[in-house]
């Protein structure tokens, strides 16, 4: 098993590091992000320090988000728990990120289209999820690395 859940500090292995859940705080347009840790409410996810490592992923340029809406339905559904890696912003088709989308949190998929970068839904209802072109609204706030779900 590579993540625990809701147990106690104490129950803690030392082989696991904890990631924190957050709730945002983001900026009218893309300027930046503020996190605003969540304090017992939601506990941590745990992760084992070596599925971190071979990733090349550091524990504290992680956080975890809950799923907001249908948007990236199939692959992601509402409440789903994904975890952004900060320390990766670099464009990457395909890809899917965090965004600060005009102030406010988006999970997108980024798509290189036409010479221009896109925000996409997953969605198939493209009336509904239309995609978005990058610009100065848009910060990259980091690549989604993991999600956790209900679904199967």
């Amino acid at each position: 098993m590579d993540h625990v859940e809701d147990l106690e500090s104490s129950e803690i292995p030392d082989d696991y590091e904890a990631i924190r859940r957050v709730e945002f705080k983001l900026s009218a347009g893309a300027s930046g992000f503020e996190v605003e840790y969540l304090n017992g409410d939601s506990p941590p996810i745990f992760f084992r320090k070596d599925w971190l490592k071979k990733r090349a992923l550091r524990a504290d340029s992680l956080f975890a988000v809950a799923v907001s809406g249908a948007s990236m339905e199939p692959g992601l559904y509402d409440a789903d728990i994904v975890v952004v890696n900060t320390a990766d912003t670099r464009e990457q088709d395909g890809e899917v990120f965090a965004v600060n989308f005009e102030g406010e949190l988006v999970i997108k998929r980024l798509i290189r289209d036409e010479g221009h970068w896109w925000l996409a839904s997953d969605n198939v209802d493209q009336r509904r999820y239309p995609r978005k072109r990058c610009d100065d609204r848009v910060a990259l706030v980091g690549r989604i690395v993991h999600k956790q779900s209900e679904r199967i």
